[in-house]
């Protein structure tokens, strides 16, 4: 903010315990002012006009305390300096973005990414909260050292228990909503044109409907569109959706956090993690920039991984894949699955007793969704959770009568084996904390509790759970390299995680799974070969298979753990089943074109989801490749992220 003028004979030097080392003279409401807490730690003071009544007043600012969001200076408490209400928050150094645009002109390239998508995760946290900012404007995002954090937050809440109307209002008309210009206190939708005037701004130095007078202003608000040509590509669309005219068109914050950190490219990178093929860098609409995924990268990807014998899976997009290479150490496309005749199998067939597939007799329609889904009574495998993949985004968990209790949306629902257990793990990350958390859920009680992570620009993606389910293993992603470089192993009875640094790193399209005697075990490249690394609980590699081709996810391993499937290592079109303990080949699976591996149903029987006229299915298929059952039928689009796992009770 402003710096800090020295005080004048009038102003007070204590307020309530602070003591008072300076005054704001160009922040408005008057009366702003500098100070530190017993502590030292410095504090802003916003000393309100008298005519508040207290009880109000003080209803107003006490939910605000507990609104803790990383980007948000937090309202720290306030009270009544005789008849004049005080609003204590943190103090931000740094210069304000109206200031940093004047004397250095507007932020270019990735520093205008990181200022929209800071400053949008800022608001999205405080709607999460059933909160808004209600000023949004380049006063009041100030460039802090760590990046942009919005302040005044608070303001407009407690402003408006003061009854002496002309100073209720603080905002700026370029930078106010048309409902907000019309008397309607603000909302939501309000923060979002607010938010997106000011990025107007930063991108082109003037606020989008400056009409050179008040009055002028006003009408350019109400009525005219603002002028965007110098924001091309993604920001300038999201941009343009934002300052709408009606409020109930905008989108939500969440959806436009999505949004410019690139929500389809992160679909199709969450699709390569589900079905095991190895993506290749995410493809960026354009304008949209590697900076752009700073803030939320791997969120995305979370929603796509798997745990156990479950994965999530989104119909692909349509479109023929083109076949391609194999893939190297940077990372680079997966082949698309061609139809291959006949059966390849070695002499070593498995001696598991056959396991029959029961025939459907009854369907289930999946809330929210086109989604059919076939079932029996004794499939040992079901749809356990789902996720929407359209705004808001909700998830949804099986309950043991077989229906699908909705929950909070944003988070992938990973029940335990056993069902005791669910872990709740959030698509978006880092608006409350700078760390990464995961919520533990014990259906039967209620009971939840949060475990962290690690701390950004690390963050975790994948979650799964060991057989017993006694641990849940998490794949640490580092941003910056965009690689996977180790895992979190939570320890749900002691409520603790411990993240280990491995001596191998790979793709993010590889992450690490339980193997069925409780090891660590994940996909590896060197350019060569395609294989298997297994890792001990303090990161060593202490086997590897490298001849097995590809693992699929985290779904590798038969319900007895005594197979694995992996993509072939010629990339022939077909799927191969290896011996755990030997490494031998069992079988070679041929899959129709186009086919992704979905996980195992039982000691014969695979998934695969494979697209069928104006959609996908999702088949049961036997180790020759032979189309045994439908499991489930999926429209076209990307509709949910389905989960199939054994079924336990809850």
């Amino acid at each position: 903010m402003a710096r800090a003028a020295p005080l004048t004979p009038d102003d007070p030097h204590e307020l309530a315990g602070y003591r008072i080392t300076g005054r704001f003279d160009d922040v408005r409401p008057e009366g702003a002012y500098l100070a530190e807490d017993p502590s030292g730690a410095q504090v802003t003071i916003r000393l309100l006009p008298p005519g508040a009544d207290p009880e109000r007043f003080l209803r107003a600012v006490e939910p605000l305390r507990g609104v803790s969001a990383s980007g948000v200076a937090q309202v720290l408490g306030g009270g009544l300096h005789g008849d004049r209400p005080y609003l204590v928050s943190e103090h931000v150094e740094g210069a304000t973005l109206a200031e940093s645009v004047a004397a250095d002109g507007t932020p270019r390239g990735a520093a205008l990414d990181r200022l929209a998508i800071g400053t949008m995760a800022a608001l999205a946290a405080v709607h999460r909260a059933g909160a808004v900012h209600g000023d949004v404007r380049p006063e009041t995002v100030v460039l802090g050292p760590d990046g942009p954090i919005v302040v005044d937050f608070g303001l407009v809440q407690a402003l408006g228990t003061v009854d002496s109307g002309p100073t209720r209002s603080v905002g700026l008309p370029a930078y106010q909503a048309p409902e907000q210009l019309d008397g309607s206190p603000p909302g939501p939708p309000a923060d979002v044109f607010a938010w997106a005037a000011t990025m107007v701004f930063a991108a082109t130095g003037t606020a989008p409907f400056a009409g050179g007078t008040v009055a002028a202003t006003i009408n350019r608000v109400l009525r005219d569109e603002p002028d965007l040509a110098d924001i091309p590509g993604e920001l300038g669309a999201v941009l343009s959706d934002c300052l709408a005219k009606d409020p109930a068109v905008r989108p939500a914050a969440n959806a436009v956090l999505l949004r410019l950190i690139g929500e389809s490219s992160l679909l199709e990178a969450a699709t390569a993690i589900a079905t095991g093929q190895v993506a290749a860098p995410p493809t960026r609409s354009p304008g949209m920039r590697a900076g752009r995924v700073l803030l939320l990268a791997g969120a995305f990807l979370a929603v796509a991984a798997a745990s156990g014998a479950a994965v999530y899976l989104t119909a692909p997009p349509p479109g023929p894949r083109a076949a391609v290479a194999p893939p190297s150490p940077g990372g680079s496309l997966a082949p698309a699955l061609s139809a291959s005749p006949g059966v390849t199998t070695t002499a070593r067939p498995t001696a598991a007793v056959w396991e029959k597939v029961e025939k459907p007799n009854s369907e289930v329609k999946l809330d929210g969704t086109s989604i059919t889904v076939h079932e029996h009574p004794s499939d040992p495998v079901k749809i356990v959770s789902y996720l929407l993949t359209k705004r808001p985004f909700t998830s949804y968990l099986r309950e043991r009568s077989g229906t699908f209790r909705k929950l909070a949306p944003g988070d992938e629902v990973v029940p335990s084996p056993d069902g005791t257990l669910v872990a709740l793990h959030p698509w978006l990350k880092f608006l409350d904390s700078d760390h990464d958390q995961v919520k533990l859920s014990r259906p039967s009680t209620g009971e939840q509790f949060t475990v962290t992570t690690v701390k950004q620009p690390l963050q975790t993606i994948a979650p799964v759970w060991s057989r017993d389910g006694s641990r849940l293993l998490l794949s640490i992603l580092d941003r910056d390299k965009e690689l996977i470089s180790g895992f979190v192993l939570i320890d749900p009875a002691s409520r603790t995680a411990t993240a280990v640094e491995t001596e191998y790193i790979d793709d993010i399209s590889r992450p690490f799974a339980f193997m069925p005697d409780g090891r660590i075990a994940r996909g590896f490249s060197d350019g060569k070969r395609i294989g298997v690394n297994v890792y001990d609980t303090t990161g060593r590699v202490v086997r590897s298979m490298h001849w097995v081709g590809n693992p699929l996810s985290t779904t590798w391993f038969s319900p007895s753990g005594a197979v694995f499937a992996t993509i072939c290592p010629k990339n022939d079109g077909t799927f191969c089943v290896w011996n755990t303990k030997t490494g031998d080949r069992r079988a070679t699976v041929p899959a129709a074109s186009g086919a992704h591996w979905a996980g195992w149903f039982n000691e014969q029987h695979v998934i695969l989801q494979v697209p069928h006229k104006k959609g996908t299915r999702f088949q049961i298929v036997d180790l020759t490749g032979t189309v045994v059952r439908v499991l489930a039928d999926v429209p076209d689009g990307n509709e949910a992220f389905l989960r199939f796992d054994r079924v336990t009770p809850r």
